[in-house]
């Protein structure tokens, strides 16, 4: 039985920064991963994503000033696009573990599974490290509906040479609205089936119904409020039975509805971790609540937004308490997130109706910014931004921003929210201009 002070499972971002920052303490900490390494962000996610959302946005946006001025068809190539993606995420999970062992952990390929609250089993090896740290992020929501082998998931999109001439997405959530714009400009025919009342149900419901008018502008189908009961195969298409009995065909089926813990493998149960749908239960030092060695972060912890900032930052708070007990703790009260939609809707701190619920006297300031300049020159569709400051504090408790380089400037509002920046000196403060940060002025 080899011994290692740590073990990491899961080489995402989370438990990369887990790993290499006890491996800087002088700890002997392995990393294990049943997959290549480098997780869903470096790999799956976030980074090929963007590679796709900045070709798209290339084209909505000459689409978009179509009639000032510009001349000539700008389109997307997708095999060139993907083999493109490609130059990005093939050298990445060597450059990873290249890059973890350099920093002294060392590597191991397998499944990782308790035997028991202290053993690991991986591959034919036992382990029984001092602590482990659980980093095996998500996975899509399983599809219990007739038919969901025929549906794809984000990955495979991401790896598909072809699209189909039009494809449905199930969910309306990130990936749904995220991968439906990126479809269309690379000139598919785009459905998205949302089963709630609003897209991105985490977000401000008044900014998500101005991105789906934009969308249903741009030409992609949105269709909220229903429910899909079987996907099935007519001839070489598919189709897409709804609740009510209509059928929408198309010829790819991408699944966008949610992503779970990715637990399975661990046998959790056996380690005497508890866990529930969110992911393992934690205390705010990232530590489980019923198994003292184990600390569970990023998506595999039920703490904090599933959000790749998220997930570096408690994969350094386990490393420190994991060096020296009860040292740092999460907090999350501050986190930024953005949607790559066309355009990007980005949001910090509370909704208007969770602000609402708190019974918090707050100014809710609203602006439709459709016609703005800074959004008519750049040929957005719709845009939009709402803002919340407390009457009696002047503080802003919540930012929601849809339009070009919103996921850029909703940064400074958070960082006006960490430093207890009024809005008054925010709207105050000498901007550049024109700028998109600029609006901050406007839109307080």
């Amino acid at each position: 039985m080899e011994r290692f002070d740590v073990i990491v499972i899961g080489t995402g971002v989370s438990g990369e920064a887990a790993a290499a920052a006890l491996a800087a303490t002088g700890t002997r900490v392995a990393a294990v991963d049943r997959r290549e390494f480098g997780g869903t962000c470096s790999l799956r996610g976030c980074e090929p994503k963007k590679v796709l959302f900045n070709a798209a946005e290339a084209v909505e946006r000459a689409h978009g000033q179509a009639s000032g001025g510009l001349r000539g068809s700008v389109a997307v190539d997708w095999p060139e696009l993907i083999a493109f993606k490609r130059t990005f995420t093939d050298p990445a999970s060597a450059g990873i573990e290249r890059w973890l062992t350099s920093s002294g952990v060392t590597t191991l390929h397998g499944t990782a599974s308790f035997v028991d609250r202290e053993t690991l089993r991986i591959g034919g090896e036992l382990f029984r490290p001092r602590n482990v740290v659980i980093a095996t992020g998500a996975r899509p929501t399983p599809l219990d509906i007739p038919g969901a082998e025929l549906v794809i998931d984000s990955e495979q999109f991401m790896a598909s040479d072809r699209l189909g001439a039009r494809v449905a997405f199930i969910g309306g959530g990130y990936v749904s609205v995220e991968f439906a714009h990126i479809a269309a400009a690379a000139g598919t025919d785009v459905v998205i089936l949302g089963r709630g009342p609003h897209l991105l149900s985490g977000f401000d419901p008044d900014l998500a119904d101005l991105l789906a008018r934009g969308y249903l502008d741009a030409g992609i189908e949105v269709r909220t409020g229903v429910t899909v009961v079987e996907v099935r195969r007519r001839g070489p298409a598919l189709e897409v039975v709804l609740a009510d009995g209509a059928v929408v065909a198309c010829d790819m089926v991408v699944h966008g509805a949610g992503r779970v813990p990715d637990l399975d493998a661990l046998d959790l149960a056996a380690g005497g971790v508890t866990f529930g749908p969110r992911g393992v239960t934690v205390d705010e030092g990232m530590r489980s609540v019923s198994n003292p060695r184990v600390y569970a972060v990023g998506d595999a912890a039920a703490s904090g937004p599933p959000l790749t900032p998220v997930g570096i930052a408690q994969g350094r708070i386990a490393a420190r308490n994991i060096s020296a007990e009860g040292s740092a703790v999460f907090e999350g009260t501050v986190i930024p997130t953005a949607v790559f939609a066309d355009p990007p809707l980005a949001s910090v701190g509370l909704r208007e109706s969770e602000a609402a619920a708190r019974g918090l006297d707050v100014d809710v300031r609203f602006h439709d910014t459709s016609d703005w300049v800074s959004s008519r020159r750049v040929g957005v569709r719709a845009s939009g931004a709402k803002i919340l400051v407390g009457r009696d504090s002047d503080l802003i408790v919540g930012a929601h921003l849809l339009g070009h380089s919103a996921e850029e400037v909703i940064n400074l509002f958070a960082l006006a929210m960490r430093c207890g920046t009024t809005a008054t000196a925010l709207r105050q403060a000498m901007w550049s201009y024109p700028t998109a940060s600029y609006e901050i002025v406007d839109l307080l």
